[in-house]
């Protein structure tokens, strides 16, 4: 990241910026309304986590701190998917990104263990070319379990995971973690108010990053760039700690945007006095 890059967070302001991002933080309550695995579920044993590949059984915890390991305060985790035999998804590429600092952690293929059946190109803008020629010079991670060692390697519990529709990467992952920052669960608390309908109402990145910052993601005809996502995520979140009247303001806008709320139907039976029962 260049020097005049506007979302470059210095060292002075790193420490304030990591105090923010703690107040965000979901509770374990508002992750299972979302869907998020809890490690409970590994009692389902073989059964696979949201149409993916990764058994329950296979999930674990995100490791605990270790004083003698340097780990990542807060990262941005961003997965693309193929899809598999019976409908399923497994993943194949994986950024993992510093938010912080902005250092781009991991920027990897990740070579699927089973048969490919769709590579989702328009969306992951990963194809079997792309695919086999990162395997052949060994720039491909052997498979979703390698990508999870990765990822491993820079955190613990406690770093903050973030990301948008965040469940949906560490299920092809297999990981379970505590510490969430989900901008779509932000948004949605920020435009109906977290004790108000929540989750009414959900947006793309895409849609998220060009309503609240106009930042034009997903354009190319040759699918998403995963970093690129990886990134407008950072920028999103970071905007909504550094700019809350614009959030403010943004949440409006999209809430404006809502179909009404359909009326309640009018009872016609007249009122019964019930002194006259």
């Amino acid at each position: 990241m260049s020097s005049d890059d506007p979302n470059l967070v210095s060292n002075d302001e790193q420490g304030e910026l990591f105090g923010q991002l703690l107040t965000k933080v979901h509770t374990e309550e508002v992750l299972k309304k979302k869907h998020y695995t809890p490690i409970s579920a590994r009692g389902y044993g073989s059964r696979c986590a949201a149409g993916g590949v990764v058994q329950y059984g296979e999930f674990i915890e995100s490791p605990i701190p270790n004083e003698n390991a340097a780990r990542r305060q807060a990262l941005v985790l961003y997965c693309e998917m193929v899809g598999v035999s019976e409908r399923r998804k497994e993943l194949a590429f994986l950024v993992v990104v510093d938010l912080l600092t902005g250092d781009v952690l991991t920027n990897n293929f990740v070579h699927p263990t089973n048969i490919v059946r769709d590579w989702f190109t328009r969306s992951s803008g990963i194809t079997c070319a792309s695919m086999k020629a990162a395997v052949k010079e060994n720039l491909a991670l052997r498979e979703w379990k390698a990508a999870r060692e990765m990822l491993f390697e820079h955190m613990d519990s406690n770093t903050i995971m973030v990301g948008h529709a965040l469940h949906n990467d560490l299920n092809v992952l297999g990981v379970v973690h505590p510490t969430i920052i989900e901008t779509e669960i932000l948004t949605a608390n920020a435009v109906f108010r977290p004790l108000e309908r929540p989750f009414r109402g959900t947006w793309s990145l895409k849609a998220l990053a060009n309503d609240l910052l106009g930042l034009k993601i997903q354009r190319g005809k040759r699918g998403h760039s995963a970093l690129e996502d990886a990134m407008a995520t950072r920028q999103v979140l970071l905007h909504f700690i550094k700019s809350p009247l614009d959030l403010e303001a943004g949440a409006d806008a999209l809430r404006s945007k809502e179909p009404p709320k359909p009326e309640e139907p009018v009872n016609k039976e007249p009122l019964k006095d019930p002194w006259l029962d």
